[in-house]
């Protein structure tokens, strides 16, 4: 029987971002092991996951910015009273470290970060000040939990004396499979496929794949799927409506759309670890990605499957994908699955929770 008995769990949304969806299913694995698992979420929004078990408590801070729910999200947890506090993203992790550095709550914290943005300084000011208050979160935390070897390896030396592990993020195999074969029934595959599944953000690189297309069409036949809504969604819709390029937005059920695709895109210019580039490896696409930092390398190193181009760098991307030779992978080695298994990732958080608190 687990020591661990309350935890919240704080969330700026529950919205379709990899690290809303992972930490929604740790929340889930905790809450099965008869743990006290409160979910805190700083506000609403449009299209919100609907995959949290009944078991979870879920409270709303109603905030309009993650940042204006401070003293709201202190009373939250001080009425509560967990054992510990587990937050991810730079802007809940800031929260949840300052509010133990000023003694506002009184109990563990355990921070996750899933995203290397705030190692590029590039002379940029703002930059500069996320670094910084990102270094003092992880040094004010109890235990911090880093998604691929190279964001621990590259932020290790600027934290002292604290608990530090690699866990990456948990596949649900359960109903995967499953899952990947269901009729896709708002989308007709006529040709070659290629799919990208992301966020839809200048920070995802999707302009580095479209700006190629006019130039590969010349020499491929093939059609683009894109999966994922953000920012630039009608941007892009427009700028790009002459090109082969079907824009499905936020999907309940991305992986039966992975399933039909021959190749898989993922050229982000920062990331953590990328869920739905471990979703293809699975599912055994043939994947151009960048070589950004810091977990897309690790990722195609894992599965030794997939081709790397130089982040941002166009020119690299058409060669790669010009050379692209198309295979799917059929079996993917039941050691991988171990390690991003749902519930064997789970129970890695909770060991760690427990060391933490005991």
């Amino acid at each position: 029987m687990s020591n661990l008995n309350s935890i919240v769990i704080f969330l700026p949304s529950v919205g379709y971002g990899g690290a809303e969806i992972s930490l929604i299913r740790i929340a889930n694995y905790l809450s099965s092991k008869n743990i006290n698992v409160n979910l805190i979420i700083a506000k609403k929004v449009e299209n919100e996951l609907d995959v949290i078990n009944d078991s979870v408590n879920i409270i709303y801070l109603n905030s309009s910015k993650t940042v204006f729910s401070i003293f709201r999200l202190a009373r939250s947890i001080n009425k509560i009273n967990p054992q510990l506090v587990f937050s991810t993203l730079p802007t809940p992790n800031f929260l949840i470290s300052l509010l133990k550095f000023l003694k506002l709550i009184d109990t563990k914290i355990v921070l996750r970060e899933a995203n290397s943005n705030f190692l590029n300084w590039n002379g940029n000011l703002r930059n500069y000040l996320n670094k910084k208050l990102a270094i003092f979160s992880f040094n004010n935390s109890d235990g911090n939990i880093f998604i691929s070897n190279e964001l621990k390896h590259n932020v290790e030396g600027m934290i002292k004396n604290h608990e530090n592990i690699v866990i990456y993020n948990p596949v649900l195999f359960e109903d995967f499979y499953e899952k990947s074969i269901e009729k896709v029934d708002n989308f007709s595959k006529s040709k070659e496929l290629w799919i990208t599944a992301s966020r839809i953000e200048h920070q995802k690189g999707l302009d580095i794949f479209f700006n190629s297309l006019e130039e590969l069409l010349e020499i491929r036949d093939f059609e683009v799927l894109v999966l994922g809504a953000g920012s630039k969604l009608n941007e892009y819709k427009s700028k790009y409506s002459n090109l082969p390029i079907s824009f499905l937005g936020n999907v309940r059920n991305p992986l039966k759309y992975l399933k039909i695709a021959d190749v898989f895109v993922f050229p982000s210019r920062r990331e953590g670890l990328g869920n739905s580039l471990i979703e293809a490896q699975f599912l055994g696409l043939s994947i151009i990605s960048s070589d950004c930092p810091s977990g897309p390398k690790e990722i195609i190193e894992l599965f030794s499957n997939g081709k790397l181009f130089k982040s941002d760098d166009i020119e690299d991307f058409k060669n790669v994908a010009k050379n692209l030779e198309i295979k799917r992978i059929k079996n993917v080695s039941k050691d991988l699955t171990k390690i991003f298994d749902s519930n064997n990732v789970g129970n890695r958080y909770l060991s760690f929770f427990e060391k933490v608190i005991s």
